[in-house]
């Protein structure tokens, strides 16, 4: 908990000696340091990308990285929130539409990720992003597939 307190003050220090750091620029640090520590630190990394959002709550790009640690945290339902809000504020940010995604996924939503990689492809046509999210769905939707003809061969003995 000190390491955020003490980059809170040292942004908010900087944000007022200098003028030159914008509200935003200190929320998407403060989201870049969040999904840092995320491994090591999880608790704060939660605190630190909710406080990104105290900073500036129009950053598409902060709602995104909450949404992401939430989501590896497998909080899904809450994390919905998140990439919903940071797609209405940005509908075509690459994070939000592939951790969103991937959100989806996670919860079986695949119409709704298979959306995201649509709007992904063509915004953002040459990015790994749009690659990896592809086999990640069609990875999904075969296991999915495969256990619905499982269950429909236990069914049918």
């Amino acid at each position: 908990m000190n390491i955020i307190k003490l980059y809170l003050f040292l942004s908010f220090f900087t944000f007022i000696l200098t003028g030159q750091t914008s509200l935003n620029q200190i929320s998407n640090d403060i989201s870049n340091n969040a999904l840092l520590i995320y491994e090591t630190n999880k608790e704060d990394a939660i605190l630190l990308s909710r406080q990104a959002l105290v900073a500036d709550p129009s950053n598409a790009y902060a709602w995104a990285v909450a949404g992401n640690i939430l989501r590896k945290n497998k909080e899904f339902e809450e994390a919905e929130n998140f990439f919903k809000k940071s797609l209405e504020l940005n509908p075509l940010l690459k994070e939000g539409l592939y951790w969103g995604a991937e959100n989806n996924i996670s919860l079986d939503q695949f119409d709704e990720a298979s959306q995201k990689l649509k709007i992904l492809t063509n915004s953002c046509s040459g990015c790994n992003e749009s690659v990896m999210l592809k086999l990640s769905l069609d990875k999904k939707k075969a296991q999915h597939n495969s256990n619905d003809v499982s269950t429909k061969d236990k069914l049918d003995e």
